[in-house]
């Protein structure tokens, strides 16, 4: 592999940290979530601010590599190593403030600050924001839309290929910023730091979780139908998840509201579904409990220090629409679970509220959506890397063909995914392609402008995608 001369990015970056290849420390700093890939970087380097960050891109841009910037290490494919060897690696570990303004209800976030972190700082402040169930994820990567308050993010500091700081919001580069609010994943530059609306707490929330029987099919059938039927007409304030795999299924939730409240919220739902084999859980928390409860984190000092647990996956996702999904769906869902090889966990993440409000000022095309579908194959040993992947991969297919729109969900990135441009970006691919034409001016010769996937590959820079 072809390096860069240490001595080319001393010159330019003796400011701030950077580790090469040789050094002892390198093997464990490129090991994130998923070791299913990974990929060898030319050089890490760690920056401290936006000033860090300009230098960096602009000594890529002398030195005519690419650069990509690592946010909290999630994503699916290793976008955050770049996806492919020999590139610079760019990452943010250190800009990670949160600076919050109460009487505004707005906080300034740095891009690495990973969710555990970000909720906690938060909460001691008596807010939160819309966001997800992983510590450990970037909000650099993970910006996207929560169901009852929906896309957050009122403006962002970003650098572009020439190195410079722009200010982004809904007047300054508007088109830039309806590109990064739904279809980013790193495309355009390098985003810094977030501004978000914040929301007060509130008093009391109820944690929901309730098991069913996975044996029985008739049960199953029953359990989709109310989840259909009735989970999109709840109160905004209500999230639900359904989780299947081989062995179990289950609903779990959050209600931001009391108990008593969350219990008559759910009652036409709860008559609808099968008995449950186990004594229905609606526990009174706070906001903040709920999420140590929902991360599933095995301790509360990982919630806010939160690390990467690698393992070995492949995962694929469908955008749901209209009535949900048929019983013969269900029905071949069932069985190649049942008959898989590898571990698969199917998660049904339910829309509504903000997220199905079509906002002109966000990429994000998926309003229209019922659910989300999380399909993730796990195995123990690198020898099956081949086998999972192909079996997810095929069945994937064809199920999106026969039993789910043409969409697929872009913050579950997906190497293999036919038809990308149509199923992430849907009929604005085109919008969004002039956009980056005119912010990313610095490109590798070797490919023209042509389309977003080549510049995810060959682009001056990258932006990790989680």
């Amino acid at each position: 592999m072809k390096l860069i001369k240490q001595f080319d990015i001393i010159l330019l970056l003796l400011w701030y940290p950077v580790i090469y290849p040789n050094d002892t420390l390198f093997p464990s700093l490129i090991i994130d979530q998923n070791i299913r890939v990974n990929y060898t970087p030319t050089v890490l380097v760690y920056a401290i601010d936006n000033k860090d960050v300009q230098k960096a891109v602009k000594c890529a841009v002398e030195l005519k590599r690419d650069i990509v910037s690592r946010s909290g290490g999630h994503s699916y494919e290793k976008y955050g190593l770049g996806g492919r060897n020999n590139v610079i690696v760019l990452d943010l570990t250190f800009v990670n403030g949160i600076t919050i303004n109460s009487e505004m209800e707005t906080a300034k976030i740095g891009a690495r600050n990973r969710l555990g972190n970000v909720y906690n700082q938060l909460n001691q402040a008596g807010f939160l924001i819309p966001a997800g169930l992983c510590p450990s994820i970037g909000i650099g990567g993970h910006a996207l839309g929560g169901r009852k308050y929906g896309l957050a993010c009122d403006s962002m500091e970003i650098v572009d290929a020439k190195g410079e700081i722009l200010q982004v919001d809904s007047i300054l580069n508007a088109d830039l910023y309806f590109a990064l609010r739904g279809a980013g994943g790193g495309s355009y530059g390098i985003v810094t730091y977030f501004v978000f609306r914040i929301h007060r707490t509130p008093p009391q929330v109820t944690y929901m979780e309730l098991a069913f029987n996975r044996a029985n099919m008739t049960q199953e059938y029953q359990l989709f139908d109310a989840f259909n039927e009735v989970g999109p007409l709840h109160d905004d304030g209500i999230a639900l998840k359904m989780r299947l795999n081989k062995s179990s299924l289950s609903i779990t939730g959050l209600y931001l509201s009391p108990r008593t409240e969350t219990l008559n919220a759910m009652k036409e739902f709860l008559s609808k579904v099968p008995e449950p084999i186990s004594i229905p859980k609606f526990i009174p928390q706070t906001f903040y409990e709920s999420f140590e409860t929902l991360s599933k984190s095995p301790n509360k000092y990982e919630v806010v220090n939160p690390v990467h647990h690698p393992n070995f996956f492949k995962a694929k996702s469908f955008v749901v629409k209209g009535k949900g999904l048929t019983r013969q769906a269900i029905k071949v869902l069932v069985d190649f679970l049942n008959g898989a090889s590898c571990k698969i966990l199917a998660s049904f993440d339910l829309f509504g509220g903000a997220a199905n409000v079509y906002d002109s000022s966000s990429s994000f095309i998926h309003r229209d959506a019922l659910y989300c579908i999380q399909m993730e194959s796990d195995w123990e040993a690198k020898d099956q890397n081949t086998k999972c992947t192909d079996e997810i991969n095929e069945f994937g297919k064809n199920f999106q063909l026969n039993f789910t729109s043409d969409e697929s969900y872009q913050d579950f990135i997906d190497r293999n995914l036919d038809d990308w441009q149509t199923r992430y970006y849907g009929n604005i691919f085109g919008k969004l392609v002039k956009i980056k034409r005119k912010y990313v001016i610095q490109l590798s010769s070797k490919y023209p402008c042509t389309g977003l996937e080549k510049f995810r590959y060959r682009i001056i820079m990258k932006y990790s995608q989680l």
